[in-house]
């Protein structure tokens, strides 16, 4: 079996926080007053959202982020940056280290699950 470390990952990203794209069988959704919105990616940063929650997350007054096996949401700031016409990023702003660290090692701990699903199909497929 390989052995993947989180450093076999980095290659040439520059990000100063990996990202992945949640998955369909765990999502992890945005909550606001308005309602719930999924992420389309996620790093200790920020996050990517659909373009129709722009105007209710930046109106509403609080948002809190759930993260599977996470017992509890995470309250978080957010300030809107620009990605494209299709979606909008937020930056966590005010995050304190523990509860960033937390969002970090969930975004490691999925990749690296990810990249050991895709290692396992190749051996498979290559038998």
């Amino acid at each position: 079996m390989t052995s993947i470390s989180a450093g076999d990952l980095a290659g040439n990203e520059r990000r100063k926080f990996p990202r992945i794209i949640p998955s369909i069988e765990e999502p992890i959704l945005l909550k606001t007053q308005a309602g719930q919105f999924p992420l389309i990616e996620i790093s200790g940063g920020g996050c990517r959202l659909p373009v129709a929650a722009h105007e209710v997350i930046l109106k509403s007054a609080e948002q809190q982020l759930s993260l599977p096996g996470l017992s509890h949401p995470i309250t978080v700031k957010l300030r809107p940056v620009v990605v494209h016409s299709k979606s909008f990023g937020v930056e966590f702003v005010g995050l304190n280290s523990e509860l960033r660290e937390h969002i970090c090692s969930y975004v490691r701990s999925r990749e690296l699950e990810m990249v050991r699903r895709f290692c396992t199909r190749e051996t498979m497929t290559a038998s």
